[in-house]
């Protein structure tokens, strides 16, 4: 069964780890000072030893955190009243389960689609295929109907257009479509 202590010590390590790579790939391009300023390597090497330094602090802490609330827990309990923001919530324990029934369904209505898009960006564009990523989903989970979804995904995808290419003047992928339609 995955807990959520699993997947908090699991991010903690993969924290970590891009940190370590982020730290290892800035030696390449030297980290410390020159006569221009910092080198190139100097704040991705420091980012990324915070990086590993967080990353291992969250794996420890709820790697932890179980073994102290079970010594604590034997030992004796007074009755105190929760107030605040902590009594809207429930107690949780971080060995729970970490998906409840029916949520990978969930994550995977929204995963799917998203990869899918993403995958489509050489060939379609980053407009087109946003635009269709945004009209399926507004169909699918939000339930409206084709031509609201339409009518908001061209009018999200334009004004990203207008924003990216002509204020910003940063060209973002257009695939193989686009260029065909004489739009580059």
């Amino acid at each position: 069964m995955l807990t959520r202590r699993h997947v908090e010590v699991a991010t903690g390590l993969a924290l970590a780890a891009l940190g370590g790579i982020t730290a290892y790939g800035s030696l390449e391009n030297g980290t410390g000072w020159t006569d221009f300023g910092p080198a190139a390597g100097y704040f991705p090497l420091r980012i990324g030893l915070l990086l590993v330094a967080l990353g291992l602090a969250i794996a420890v802490k709820y790697g932890l955190t179980g073994r102290r609330a079970a010594a604590l827990s034997t030992a004796v309990v007074t009755d105190t009243e929760i107030a605040g923001p902590a009594a809207l919530h429930a107690p949780t324990s971080f060995d729970e389960r970490f998906f409840e029934p029916g949520s990978l369904g969930r994550i995977a209505s929204v995963f799917i689609p998203t990869a899918v898009s993403a995958a489509l960006i050489p060939w379609l564009g980053l407009y087109l295929s946003g635009a269709l990523f945004l009209v399926f989903s507004m169909m699918t989970l939000g339930k409206v109907g084709v031509a609201k979804a339409l009518l908001i995904a061209l009018c999200t995808m334009g004004a990203f257009f207008v924003l990216f290419e002509f204020w910003f003047q940063v060209p973002l992928a257009k695939g193989v479509l686009m260029p065909l339609l004489g739009i580059y």
